[in-house]
């Protein structure tokens, strides 16, 4: 299904989940607790490399920086969360994967290419990890939205610029889910695609 209706919203249960532990997080670390505590979980590149706390990189995925930040990926998870789990090519487990994943590879690479007192925190890795498998969905099955997809994209990475923005995270982030989405769905995408004569 392309166009999003309510019953996909509902049914998108790890979406929802993951929405829920972000506010959870965002409630925890940002409202109850001192700074230390979020300082003790956010991508604090020197910490990872000098200190070895791999922890960072996946605990930050879960971490933002105020509640504007909560919101806008939020919102994104929302609709291309629910996109992907409604989409029969990806069953529960590929979401996760898709999702994880991207938010790590883009860690990583926002680890070797930001400076090394650099600060990172936030879902944007991942839910582009999502953007891009769901990019990958729409050039195979779905030519006519493929320009607002591309539109999308690109208003989300001309955003990335912006100062106080991890680019990084969220343009290595985008290629993690394509490569993925295309990994773990390929056999099913050619299937669609291969004509008999």
């Amino acid at each position: 299904m392309f166009i999003l209706d309510a019953e996909d919203f509902r049914n998108s249960r790890l979406t929802l989940s993951l929405i829920f532990l972000n506010i959870l997080f965002y409630i925890t670390f940002n409202l109850s607790f001192p700074d230390d505590y979020l300082l003790a979980l956010v991508q604090i590149n020197s910490r990872i490399i000098q200190d070895f706390e791999l922890w960072r990189l996946i605990t930050a995925m879960f971490l933002h920086s105020d509640i504007l930040h909560l919101f806008s990926n939020l919102l994104a998870l929302l609709i291309f969360g629910a996109f992907i789990e409604s989409n029969k090519n990806f069953n529960k487990i590929q979401f996760l994967i898709i999702y994880i994943i991207s938010g790590l590879i883009g860690n990583l690479f926002s680890l070797v290419l930001l400076p090394i007192n650099s600060i990172s925190l936030g879902a944007s890795g991942a839910i582009f990890g999502l953007i891009g498998a769901a990019f990958l969905v729409i050039i195979t099955q779905a030519r006519p939205l493929l320009i607002f997809a591309i539109a999308y994209i690109l208003y989300f990475l001309v955003g990335s610029f912006s100062p106080g923005i991890n680019l990084w995270a969220h343009l290595f982030g985008l290629m993690g889910g394509i490569l993925l989405g295309y990994l773990l769905t390929y056999e099913k995408l050619l299937e669609r695609h291969t004509y008999y004569e």
